[in-house]
């Protein structure tokens, strides 16, 4: 009887729990590095450039 067996069955089980965590802790700092990417970079062009009110037309 050897305890190989419920050893390598105790780090199956340790990785099968702790994986999706892992998983969802990585997608979760994608997502938000793109959400914070997304928001905080530059527009194309400058909106206070443009005119707002236009006299006249």
């Amino acid at each position: 009887m050897s305890s190989t067996g419920t050893s390598g069955s105790a780090l199956g089980g340790f990785i099968a729990m702790f994986l999706p965590i892992l998983i969802g802790c990585i997608l979760a700092a994608i997502g938000l590095f793109s959400l914070v990417y997304s928001q905080t970079t530059a527009p194309d062009k400058n909106p206070a450039s443009q005119q707002i009110l236009v006299y006249g037309d």
